[in-house]
């Protein structure tokens, strides 16, 4: 790998992919961007952008990579959405095999953590509180209600339910194709918690903010946590799975020092951004990691709390006044 690598980032259109970008900027010698939908918010700083095929076409997608790998001259790729991640979790020596290096988990971390009732088995097995967790099919209201339905793959809070009651149960159960998994609510809203976690292998660090959901599933507003629980767990955790990268675990508070995690994605997140502002660099720490390199987290502030906003692109804008000539 050169000096300073160019890196292939996929789905930069959307927010996790954009702020990978924006991250990598300063440690790449090139981005190249790709992604299935034009609109690409962080257009003016990539060096090159091609739209995409669908992971789940895996011919034309591996064809797709090894053309812009060979042609743009590609050191690592950083894949962003969990369809090409766990697409790519089976063919990675395929994509090794072009001289590339992958900024993904191993098939352990990936296996595990993409499909959300085997999270919970796995963190079960390790003797870590977790809510009562099963497929929709077999709930009988074992836990009572509300409880949590959504996918047992997917991303963004997309189909997912707060079920109430057995009105709100049997609509859901008509849009189950054996998919959905009933959750137990705990906690509240306001004591949700996501933790960023990066190992390169000899060296685990971790970052919580306390968060607020908002558009598109996203964290709207986020305040820095030290929670020494979290860290622990987080330790704990990378040290099971052999972590060699990034993961985010979301929790909520339980008690005075106790959070039960009912979530962890096997990938980067969307406070990636965040998180960089607070100096846990972990895109980069990543790329660097793959060279050999260790990482060392030097906190930038003790305190602090982050406000997102939706904001607007405009491309292939055509000026109208060349109309009147």
């Amino acid at each position: 790998m050169k000096t300073s690598p160019v890196v292939l980032v996929s789905a930069v259109c959307g927010d996790i992919g954009a702020a990978a970008v924006r991250a990598l900027r300063p440690a790449a010698a090139r981005i190249v961007g790709c992604d299935m939908r034009d609109g690409c918010p962080v257009r003016p700083i990539l060096d090159s952008f091609y739209r995409a095929p669908s992971a789940s076409a895996p011919s034309d997608y591996m064809d797709f990579l090894r053309t812009v790998i060979a042609r743009e001259d590609i050191d690592a790729f950083l894949p962003i959405s969990e369809p090409e991640i766990e697409a790519l979790s089976g063919r990675r020596s395929e994509i090794e095999s072009l001289g590339i290096k992958l900024l993904l988990n191993n098939e352990l971390i990936i296996d595990n953590f993409i499909d959300k009732l085997k999270m919970i088995r796995f963190l079960d097995g390790l003797g870590i509180r977790v809510p009562k967790t099963m497929p929709l099919g077999l709930y009988d209201g074992t836990f009572g209600f509300p409880i949590i339905v959504k996918p047992r793959k997917g991303y963004g809070s997309k189909r997912l339910w707060l079920v109430e009651d057995e009105v709100d149960l049997a609509y859901v159960r008509k849009r189950d194709e054996g998919l959905l998994i009933a959750q137990e609510c705990i906690g509240s809203g306001d004591e949700e918690y996501t933790t960023g976690v990066f190992s390169d292998g000899s060296r685990v660090s971790s970052i919580t903010f306390r968060r607020r959901l908002g558009f598109g599933g996203l964290s709207a507003e986020a305040e820095y946590s030290e929670r020494p629980f979290l860290d622990a767990l987080s330790e704990r955790v990378a040290t099971a799975t052999n972590l060699r990268g990034s993961i985010n675990i979301q929790s909520r508070r339980m008690g005075d020092d106790l959070f039960i995690p009912f979530e962890i994605n096997p990938r980067l997140s969307s406070t990636l951004s965040l998180r960089k502002h607070f100096g846990f660099d972990d895109a980069v720490w990543w790329l660097e990691a793959l060279r050999g390199k260790g990482h060392r987290y030097e906190r930038k502030f003790r305190a602090g709390k982050m406000v997102r906003f939706v904001s607007d692109y405009y491309f292939d804008m055509e000026d109208a006044a060349t109309d009147d000539r």
